[in-house]
C-alpha cells in the first residue's frame, strides 16, 4: 500500500498530525504544501491526505491556491481525506477545500478537525490552559482519526457556508501584507531560521537581517521559532509567550520547505 500526506504548518502542529498519521499507515510519504511544491500527483495511491491549520475561519491562502492548482484525478488514490487543525473557532475550512475539489470532479471520503494549541501570536500569546487542554485530548482524538483512515471510513463533510466564506475573504485578501508590520530588533543573530522555515519563501537575509517580501502567509513561524525573539509584529508581540509544537523542531520543518 502507498500513501501520501500533504501538510502546511507554521508552528509544527499540522506536521505533527501528518507525521502521526503517516507512521500509523506505514508506507507513507509526507509532502509540504509550500511555494514551489509540485502540483502533479502520480496515480496509484491507496490514500492521499491533506493536513493544515485554520486561518481566519478557512484555508491558509497558500493551501487554497494549492487545492486550486493541484492536478489530482480519481486514478490518483482510492481514498482522499482531509484533517484541519484549528486552535480556536474552526470555521468551514474542510467545506471550502471540498468546494474547490468538487470543481475537479472529486470529493473527500473523510474529513475531521483536531484541535491543537491556539498560537496566533499577532492577536494573543500562547495560553497555557488551552495548551494543556489540547495536548490532553490529542492522543485520544488522533487515535480515532488514525483508525478511521486505516479502515478507509467515510463520513459526511461539513456544509459550505457563504457567510463564513465572506468573513474569511475579508481577512485573507490582505494576508500577504501582514509582514508590513514586522520588525527585527538588534538581538537578531542572523541564524537564518526564519528564512529556512518560511513556506512562502518570503524571507531573505540581507546584511545579516531578515527582509520580508510581502508574500506572507501569516503563519508567524518566523516570530515563533526565532531563538532570540528578535522578530515581532509592531509593538504587540514582544512580551507575548511564543509557541512551537514540542515535538517539531525548526530543523524538521526546514527539511520539508
Amino acid at each position: 500500500m502507498k500513501n501520501r500526506i500533504y501538510f502546511f504548518t507554521g508552528t509544527g502542529n499540522s506536521l505533527k498530525v501528518a507525521k502521526d498519521i503517516a507512521e500509523a499507515l506505514v508506507d507513507s510519504e509526507i509532502v509540504a504544501i509550500c511555494k514551489g511544491v509540485d502540483i502533479d500527483v502520480p496515480e496509484g495511491y491507496d490514500r492521499i491526505g491533506f493536513v493544515f491549520p485554520v486561518y481566519f475561519y478557512g484555508l491558509p491562502d497558500l493551501v487554497a491556491d494549492f487545492f486550486n492548482r493541484i492536478k489530482l484525478s480519481i486514478e490518483s488514490a482510492k481514498y482522499l481525506f482531509v484533517i484541519a487543525t484549528p486552535g480556536g473557532m474552526s470555521g468551514k475550512p474542510i467545506a471550502q477545500a471540498e468546494k474547490i475539489l468538487a470543481e475537479k470532479g472529486l470529493n473527500f471520503n473523510y474529513g475531521k478537525k483536531i484541535r491543537m494549541n491556539a498560537n496566533y501570536i499577532i492577536r494573543y500569546g500562547s495560553i497555557s490552559l488551552f495548551y494543556k487542554t489540547a495536548m490532553k485530548a490529542y492522543d485520544k482524538r488522533i487515535a480515532i482519526i488514525i483508525d478511521d483512515i486505516k479502515s478507509m471510513k467515510s463520513n459526511s463533510i461539513e456544509k459550505y457556508s457563504k457567510r463564513v466564506e465572506s468573513i474569511y475573504l475579508d481577512y485573507i485578501r490582505s494576508v500577504h501584507d501582514t509582514d508590513t508590520d514586522y520588525n527585527t530588533s538588534d538581538s537578531c543573530i542572523a541564524c537564518g531560521i526564519c528564512e529556512n522555515i518560511c513556506p512562502a519563501k518570503n524571507i531573505t537575509l540581507v546584511n545579516d537581517h531578515p527582509v520580508f517580501h510581502h508574500q506572507c502567509e501569516s503563519c508567524v513561524a518566523c516570530i515563533q521559532y526565532c531563538p532570540q525573539k528578535a522578530i515581532n509584529y509592531g509593538n504587540k508581540t514582544q512580551k507575548r509567550k511564543r509557541y512551537t509544537h514540542p515535538d517539531i523542531q525548526h530543523t524538521e520543518i526546514s527539511k520539508y520547505y
